[in-house]
């Protein structure tokens, strides 16, 4: 009888909160065990994901005859960085054109290819390079200072200082195969290849060179970057001199369209 009084009085003394403790004890285990269930779930199906998609890569690029390492295996997604580079590029002629002409509703049509042309400088106002003399504006370190040539680049025959934008178009960026010449071919088409880096658009769809058009418009009203001048061509050509010329245009136009139609080239990229 004394055990029971015992055990009677130490149920009663029992916290209400422990008892409920006790009572909760396998629900919370029954919660924790589904949780976990869940995330050992989504973990395999994430796994699955990966290696399908990484299944999906590699076959597309044997199909497409690219090489298996990551240039080749990540090619398609350099639409996708050409892409937001001229969304990149839009956005910021869509500021301009507020802050400088009173755009207020410039995004719908710019973004949507409807946008009217913006007034240009005169170029013949400014210096005058041959192809040649354009090349030494690439940044290079100047001999006997401590100083570098600035960084100027040419879209359709119009020069651009876009020394202000040293951080991509200087030695070693991103961007620096653009400098130095008339690159207007690559600004139509995204692609970065040399045998693309060319002024001609020979063989370009209408659309493709209306972003060169566009390229302008932002080099021409930058905060940073502005025209300097125009690319000229040597007056003293005799007729024999302008036939090989033609000859070495059309070389060039073939070989950049061949570089064009393989895709394996990699586009602009947002940095």
């Amino acid at each position: 009888m004394a055990t029971l009084r015992q055990r009677h009085v130490a149920n009663n003394n029992e916290t209400p909160s422990a008892r409920g403790s006790a009572a909760n004890t396998p629900s919370k285990t029954r919660s924790g065990g589904c949780l976990l269930s869940c995330c050992k779930g989504c973990a395999k199906f994430v796994l699955v994901l990966i290696v399908l998609f990484a299944g999906a890569l590699v076959m597309d690029a044997v199909s497409k005859g690219r090489s298996l390492d990551a240039k080749g295996l990540l090619q398609p997604f350099d639409v996708v960085n050409f892409f937001f580079m001229k969304l990149a590029r839009d956005l910021s002629r869509v500021k301009a054109r507020k802050r400088r002409f009173g755009q207020k509703d410039a995004l719908m049509p710019v973004l949507l290819g409807k946008e009217a042309p913006l007034p240009l400088g005169d170029p013949d106002a400014g210096i005058a390079l041959t192809l040649e003399e354009l090349a030494e504006y690439d940044g290079r370190e100047l001999p006997g200072t401590n100083g570098h040539s600035p960084l100027f680049l040419a879209i359709r025959g119009r020069i651009y200082d876009v020394t202000a934008g040293a951080a991509f178009y200087g030695p070693g960026r991103s961007y620096h195969k653009l400098v130095g010449k008339d690159a207007t071919r690559a600004f139509c088409t995204g692609c970065l290849e040399p045998d693309c880096l060319i002024s001609s658009v020979e063989g370009l769809t209408d659309s493709q060179q209306k972003e060169a058009e566009r390229w302008i418009e932002l080099y021409e009203h930058h905060d940073k970057y502005k025209l300097v001048g125009r690319v000229r061509v040597p007056l003293s050509l005799s007729a024999e001199d302008d036939e090989e010329l033609a000859e070495v245009g059309a070389q060039e136009v073939e070989l950049a369209l061949e570089a064009e139609s393989r895709k394996t080239y990699k586009p602009f990229k947002l940095r």
